[in-house]
């Protein structure tokens, strides 16, 4: 199965950047397996597929993939129980399982939100308001926390800047100048320490290039549209 036919038996339209990305390999993160991290990854590092070194986030390449998804959140047994107007379409997933999808029932002049729908609970959260928005903020949030367990980690401060302005390099075609001004000019910053308040009266300590309350800034500002970080019940219509 490739994409055409995907769209066909499900009656949707990739986004053109989708399709671009897909053309120009960027969807491809190599063959997974036990040694993917020794032997593939050095290699991609030089030139970065899709958000190799995005916020939590495996992209998927695999049409087959897309398609048991779909079939398993429009199954009325799928214990999501995802109500039946909502038209989601994954492209990619998190370590804790809980998918990114575009959200074909809030398009709107061909543009197609991304939202991340939670395995373990009844919500979703509409992240930005296309893939070319949802890109930039997948680079932004990717910088808040700098530690070992960044993909883009190296020992050397100038060696992980190395990678991160590679993967500029190959994601500048899919960005707004605007969007790859902001990251460069994060991108030059030294990481420094800060505290973030989670919620009233607790906080914890983290590094960064960047701050959690400076990234909302910047996407209230740069990404705004109406259903920006909405949640919403995907049980419930």
């Amino acid at each position: 199965m490739n994409i055409s036919e995907l769209e066909k038996k499900y009656n949707f339209q990739y986004p053109e950047i989708y399709k671009q990305l897909n053309d120009n390999n960027m969807l491809d993160w190599g063959e997974s397996g036990s040694d993917w991290y020794s032997t593939t990854f050095p290699q991609l590092k030089e030139k970065p597929p899709l958000l190799l070194f995005g916020y939590d986030i495996e992209i998927w390449n695999d049409e087959e993939l897309v398609d048991t998804s779909i079939e398993e959140m429009s199954d009325e047994e799928d214990y999501r129980n995802i109500h039946s107007k909502y038209k989601f379409v994954p492209f990619a997933a998190n370590g804790a399982g809980d998918l990114y999808a575009f959200q074909f029932d809030l398009e709107k002049d061909g543009e197609v939100p991304v939202t991340l729908i939670l395995h373990d609970e009844e919500e979703a959260e509409v992240l930005a308001g296309n893939l070319q928005d949802f890109i930039f903020r997948q680079l932004l949030e990717a910088v808040t926390e700098v530690d070992e367990d960044s993909m883009f980690f190296e020992e050397d401060e100038e060696d992980m800047k190395e990678n991160l302005l590679n993967q500029l390099k190959t994601h500048e075609p899919y960005l707004t100048p605007k969007q790859v001004e902001i990251l460069k000019n994060i991108y030059q910053r030294d990481i420094f320490e800060y505290t973030y308040e989670v919620s009233a009266g607790n906080s914890f300590e983290t590094e960064g290039l960047i701050t959690f309350d400076e990234v909302k800034e910047i996407l209230s500002k740069e990404i705004a549209f109406d259903h920006l970080d909405t949640t919403f019940n995907y049980t419930e219509y």
